[in-house]
């Protein structure tokens, strides 16, 4: 079962008052690192910092936050590195359909040459896969398909609502959802499931597969 707000926020004042992450974790009997994932950014007052201290523990609170300064700042550097090469990218619609084909060469699937099948859980490349097949293209929008796989304990109407959001694909072209059998072990909250998208085009999918084919005898 996802936690409560009421329950996170015994998390966050218990964090307040000066407790560590750990000994939250064992007082409320989740895991160290859901509680560190609840309350890494809760600010600690002087009293809360003087208990840390006497535990010894607000060394390691401060060590911990500026590593992760220095993570943020390298992860911005290597942003600003990326964008100054992908400025570059030609954006041509013959250069949309051959990057179109790589990622599809990547994470599609290729039992057949019938259709286009590209299933994945990011939101980030399923938009990026449909923006491409969309310019590169020109497709036929009634003859895209979608279906979302997703455990029990999601709500189907919503994570529908979530993925139609995400691919531009109305909800009245959504096929039946999969339901994975949830095991017990896990439940991830912020996991959206994952979106099958369907593109029922045998000539698209044929120079999809041309492309990637014959990619390397040209690089």
């Amino acid at each position: 079962m996802p936690y409560s707000l009421e329950f996170k926020q015994k998390a966050i004042n218990l964090r307040q008052k000066g407790y560590s992450i750990k000994e939250v974790s064992i007082i409320l009997g989740i895991a160290k690192s859901t509680s560190s994932l609840w309350l890494r950014d809760v600010k600690l007052s002087k009293k809360a910092q003087s208990r840390l201290a006497k535990r010894g523990i607000l060394g390691q609170h401060k060590s911990r936050r500026t590593n992760r300064k220095k993570r943020e700042r390298r992860k911005q550097e290597y942003k600003l590195w990326a964008k100054g090469r992908l400025k570059f990218l030609p954006t041509s619609k013959t250069a949309l359909q051959i990057y179109c084909s790589i990622l599809y060469w990547a994470e599609g699937g290729k039992f057949t040459d019938n259709r286009l099948e590209f299933t994945n859980s990011d939101p980030l490349m399923i938009g990026l896969f449909l923006r491409l097949l969309r310019k590169g293209f020109g497709i036929d929008e009634s003859k895209l398909r979608a279906n979302v796989h997703i455990h029990e304990y999601h709500k189907d109407v919503k994570q529908k609502g979530y993925w139609s959001k995400v691919t531009n694909i109305p909800s009245e072209q959504f096929n039946k959802s999969y339901r994975k059998p949830h095991t017990g072990k896990r439940i991830r909250n912020n996991y959206p499931g994952c979106v099958r998208i369907c593109y029922y085009s045998a000539d698209t999918a044929r120079k999809i597969q041309a492309l990637y084919q014959n990619l390397t005898d040209y690089i």
